[in-house]
């Protein structure tokens, strides 16, 4: 057995040390893994960005995107947020071993949580804790936020995407719940407290004896000196546009408006983060559109094959568009365009 705590709060250097523990540590052996995050929206593997997060409102308070690489939903983390993971034996893999491990730390810290339907952890009806898990043919892993006193205002305006149902994605979608902080039961739990009741009941649970003096607890700071280079090439790797979003499912995302001139119609698919085709118009029961227009749904279309869907480039394909014409119509339609990414 060992435990690792981390007191690096870099989202990708923490995700990357994960997935160091669960390719290197033996196969039968069992790791804890304590951490937390800088302000972080972390998305699922098989998750789409524009869909799950409000990605204006996180650009504008700086929060971060992560993906992970297991599966499951979007989970918000803060400093006011700790982590757990345990990477186990494939063979000792069940859905609610950790949870319930959790739950009854918490129990021994006189917090009534426990383990829902769901396999979340949770007080009164309340989510306090998501979790997710990943599986490889030797290994597997466990790992779950714990909201202790997070920023619930944050976390709920991040997760408000105003694309929500206007993208038909395939992927997994978030399951919304109601959430609640640890600190409404108890005042005196903060990250080392529970740090500390989940390494008892790790103990506990696995029968062992866990102590830095003994060389079985490893707390480091995330700096170079102590990271393997695989956690650098992996935090290289995931904290790059095409792990971000690249790696989202394919999607459609549809809008309309309604100008003075027409309502207008767009229907953007998009595959690994690229535009694969785009289709713009108005209905063909519509009157005529203005001048120029017409033309300018075919020139938006074109332009935006094979651009990322990121509103700072297409802004950069459709400037080309507006230049074209003097028309305020088609000035009016491409800022609309580019606003709805």
């Amino acid at each position: 057995v060992h435990c690792y705590v981390s007191e690096s709060t870099d989202p990708y250097t923490n995700l990357a040390f994960e997935d160091w523990v669960l390719r290197s540590s033996d196969p039968q052996s069992y790791v804890l893994y304590l951490w937390r995050n800088r302000p972080t929206i972390v998305i699922g593997r098989n998750q789409n960005p524009w869909k799950e997060c409000n990605l204006d409102m996180m650009a504008t308070r700086d929060v971060w995107l992560a993906r992970r690489t297991s599966g499951g939903g979007t989970v918000y983390h803060d400093l006011g947020n700790s982590n757990y993971t345990v990477v186990m034996p494939r063979t000792a893999f069940t859905r609610n071993w950790c949870a319930e491990m959790v739950a009854q730390a918490l129990q021994q810290m006189d917090i009534p949580a426990y383990v829902n339907a769901r396999h979340d952890v949770a007080v009164d009806e309340l989510k306090i804790s998501g979790s997710a898990f990943r599986l490889t043919s030797k290994r597997a892993f466990h790992h779950g936020t714990m909201l202790i006193d997070a920023d619930l205002s944050r976390l709920h305006g991040c997760l408000l995407s105003r694309n929500k149902d206007a993208i038909e994605a395939k992927g997994v979608d978030s399951v919304r719940s109601r959430v609640a902080n640890l600190r409404e039961y108890s005042l005196a739990i903060d990250h080392s407290s529970f740090c500390d009741a989940v390494m008892r009941e790790f103990e506990k649970t696995l029968r062992c004896s866990l102590d830095e003096a003994s060389g079985n607890v490893t707390r480091w700071s995330g700096s170079s000196a102590d990271l393997d280079p695989h956690v650098h090439t992996e935090r290289k790797r995931i904290s790059h546009w095409d792990w971000l979003y690249g790696q989202t499912p394919e999607f459609v995302h549809r809008f309309h408006a309604h100008f003075a001139w027409a309502s207008v119609f767009a229907s953007v698919a998009a595959r690994r983060g690229l535009i694969t085709s785009a289709d713009i118009g108005t209905s063909s029961s519509a009157l005529e559109p203005p001048v120029g227009v017409r033309k300018a749904f075919a020139d938006i279309a074109r332009v935006l094959q094979d651009a990322r869907y990121d509103r700072a480039e297409i802004k950069t394909r459709l400037e080309p568009v507006r230049a074209d014409t003097d028309s305020p119509h088609v000035a009016e339609l491409v800022e609309w365009v580019a606003a709805q990414i």
